[in-house]
């Protein structure tokens, strides 16, 4: 009798584990759709000149801050109650980092959404004077890179994951080759160098954005595969 008590009760706390698992993976996918919805408005708002929509960006920051706040508190809470072990400690670690890194990106875009108005807002000295195209491809190449983060959490896939890297290391040569355009438009007009040096900020955003998304791609071939491959990373730079 004592036995099958025993047994219920693990099962009990089994399923009561994989509920709140599930729970925070739950609170990962909206806070990563909240952010791509964030992104979608702030390529809009860099395409339009459009500064309403960098307003809104800016004021739905907090919802995204919450979230975060929400997984922390759940992180501590699972770990406290269950004692994860093996692989459900993994799980629990990667989506702790994962989540940091969201909040990262976020930080970016509603940085994204004050260069904005300082391009584009007369009140600011805003200059409304359109934007180089190779500025909103590398913002939806990140938008890209997004979708592949959601998909590759939610379907629980590496193979997505690997993929995204692939995706994240033609990012960043995009993101170079537009930086250096940049500078060598302020070296040659000197009356461009201010609106030259809030692009070139855009472009560092954006950059800061992709890292996080490769930090994140890699989180999550850990937490699938149990593979750390930040490390391989390294050694194909030094080759």
């Amino acid at each position: 009798m004592l036995t099958s008590e025993i047994s219920i009760n693990k099962a009990h706390i089994l399923h009561s584990f994989d509920g709140e698992l599930e729970q925070l993976h739950e609170l990962v996918l909206r806070m990563t759709n909240l952010i791509l919805y964030q992104l979608e408005m702030a390529l809009t708002a860099l395409s339009d000149e459009d500064c309403e929509t960098a307003l809104k960006i800016i004021a739905q920051d907090k919802q995204v801050n919450y979230l975060a706040i929400e997984i922390d508190k759940e992180v501590l809470e699972l770990l406290a109650k269950h004692n994860p072990v093996a692989n459900d400690l993994r799980t629990v670690i990667s989506i702790s980092k994962i989540s940091s890194e969201l909040e990262k990106i976020n930080d970016e875009i509603t940085e994204i959404a004050r260069l904005v108005l300082a391009l584009f807002e007369p009140r600011l000295g805003g200059v409304n004077s359109g934007l180089p195209a190779d500025l909103i491809n590398i913002g939806n190449l990140l938008e890209s890179m997004l979708k592949k983060l959601i998909l590759a959490f939610w379907n629980k896939q590496s193979t997505q994951a690997y993929a995204l890297l692939e995706l994240g290391r033609g990012c960043e040569q995009d993101l170079q080759i537009s930086t250096k355009q940049q500078l060598a438009l302020a070296v040659s007009d000197a009356r461009k160098v201010g609106r030259s040096l809030d692009i070139m900020e855009i472009l560092k955003a954006l950059e800061h954005c992709g890292e996080s998304c490769r930090n994140i791609a890699e989180y999550i071939i850990f937490m699938i595969d149990g593979e750390d491959v930040r490390h391989l990373k390294l050694n194909n730079r030094d080759n």
